[in-house]
């Protein structure tokens, strides 16, 4: 299974998994669909075109069983159905939108505490010092309060690098975490639907990223003292559902998180290929974005600010590669709303595989960029029973997502509801502000607005910072 997941690492062939029901099957096979209704969305709920009840009953008699309903919140359904003509006929109602076969997608390979005391794997980190974590940990290392929601495989919630009884326990919520995958009757086996057991190893490692804490065991993550919480959205032989990832993003809305970490590009292509893009010509894809872009939408009415990987296929994401054009993205990395993370390797360079483009690219994190199992050029961090190193704009975006739950922990306020409470346009700003320049002045296609800065970002440091011995982006000179 890691072999397979490498393989995504590269951003090579994905495999959809989704079954194909023949035309007039009566074997009572299912496939799951996403149904977007007409209507308004608001920045904290949805308003549709006409009542819910109606598309309910349009729904069951077309021979389909809503499985999840998200109409309240975002204005989406998840129906499942043996009848291969469902699609059509909810197509043809005025108060549906549109309709997409469920597909999925792979992750990609890609207030203050005490002060940390050395863990044993700290020295090897050079992603952490690249971005200045360990000075910053001495002004913030992050609040309890904070929650950082983990959409992935799960995470090792009994790891010992989240395991610090000086203060006070674990830092992985497993009672607020959620299981979004579901599986149909005849289809592949959700492994272990417990969010903090990790499906793979994808998402503890991203979480060691954010938030391993210091506890004299393993590494350190760029905010140790803020809470985890898992929201497993991925299967046990690596595929995620679009189902999945709309559910996520809405539960992570309802408990009102303060950051999350999206490591994967939605893959919504035909059965077992696999494409990052998706576009606006495609029915079934356009359901999707619209699924999507609505969930993110609510999570950011409900104060979430949401981090992505920006893939890993040295795509200019402003002008993609035939066949496709401007009318397909990356999703959820082009989504409105989301800060969209480039790699660097350990000398602040491009990573040779991470995407980018004007306007795509929002900031730039350290990802790696060598050869798995590297520790020297790739990232450090936990895996279920112990310590591994990966590359991948899958370890650039937990970088930035640590350094936002940093700034939360410094400049948030403690609401009544125990929640902690700031403007995510603050969150942005502060974030984009702090960061050092590289690449060309000002922002460029490659580097966004440059390299994030845990103690810039800590001290609201905005002032002008060039790193002059950053290399350029090869893509310059083309």
């Amino acid at each position: 299974m890691r072999r397979n997941l490498l393989a995504a690492f590269a951003s090579v062939a994905l495999m959809a998994a989704v079954l194909v029901v023949p035309a007039g099957a009566a074997t009572g096979a299912s496939q799951r669909y996403l149904v977007v209704l007409a209507g308004q969305q608001g920045d904290s709920g949805f308003v549709a075109a006409g009542a819910v009840s109606t598309v309910m009953t349009l729904v069951t008699s077309a021979g389909g069983a809503v499985t999840n309903d998200l109409s309240r919140q975002i204005g989406v359904l998840v129906v499942e159905s043996a009848n291969p003509a469902i699609a059509d006929t909810l197509r043809a109602s005025a108060l549906i939108e549109e309709v997409g076969n469920d597909f999925s997608w792979q992750g990609l390979p890609g207030g203050g505490g005490p002060e940390p005391s050395a863990d044993p794997l700290e020295s090897p980190q050079w992603s952490m010092q690249q971005i200045h974590t360990e000075q910053a940990h001495a002004i913030q290392a992050g609040w309890r309060a904070v929650d950082v929601g983990i959409l992935d495989s799960g995470v090792d919630g009994r790891h010992v690098d989240f395991q610090d009884p000086l203060a006070g326990g674990s830092n992985v919520d497993c009672g607020r975490g959620h299981n979004s995958v579901s599986f149909l009757p005849t289809g592949p086996g959700v492994g272990n639907p417990d969010p903090c057991i990790d499906n793979q190893f994808h998402g503890t490692h991203v979480s060691g990223i954010v938030a391993a804490q210091a506890n004299g065991v393993g590494v350190v993550g760029v905010a140790p003292n803020v809470t985890l919480v898992p929201v497993k959205v991925c299967d046990a032989s690596g595929y995620c559902y679009a189902s999945a990832v709309v559910d996520g993003i809405t539960y992570a809305g309802d408990i009102e998180l303060d950051v999350i970490n999206m490591s994967f590009f939605v893959d919504d292509d035909a059965f077992q290929e696999s494409t990052e893009y998706k576009c606006l010509d495609d029915p079934t894809q356009s359901a999707f974005r619209i699924a999507v872009e609505r969930a993110l939408k609510y999570a950011r009415g409900q104060g979430v600010t949401p981090i992505a990987a920006l893939g890993n296929s040295d795509d200019d994401l402003a002008n993609p590669p035939e066949p496709y054009d401007n009318s397909c993205d990356v999703v959820p990395a082009e989504s409105p709303g989301v800060i969209g993370t480039t790699a660097l390797g350990a000398g602040s360079q491009k990573a040779t595989y991470s995407n980018w483009g004007a306007g795509e690219a929002d900031v730039a994190a350290p990802g790696g960029s060598g050869t798995t199992g590297d520790c020297f050029n790739t990232v450090l961090s936990s895996v279920p029973g112990g310590w591994e190193c990966f590359q991948g704009t899958s370890m650039a975006s937990p970088h930035a997502a640590g350094v936002a739950a940093l700034i939360i922990s410094q400049f948030g306020k403690l609401g009544p509801d125990g929640d902690v409470k700031m403007p995510l346009s603050k969150v942005e700003s502060y974030l984009l502000s702090s960061t050092i320049d590289i690449g060309l002045a000002g922002y460029d296609e490659c580097f966004g607005h440059g390299r994030i800065d845990a103690l810039r970002a800590v001290q609201h440091d905005t002032s002008a910072a060039y790193d002059a011995a950053a290399p350029f982006c090869p893509e310059y000179s083309e």
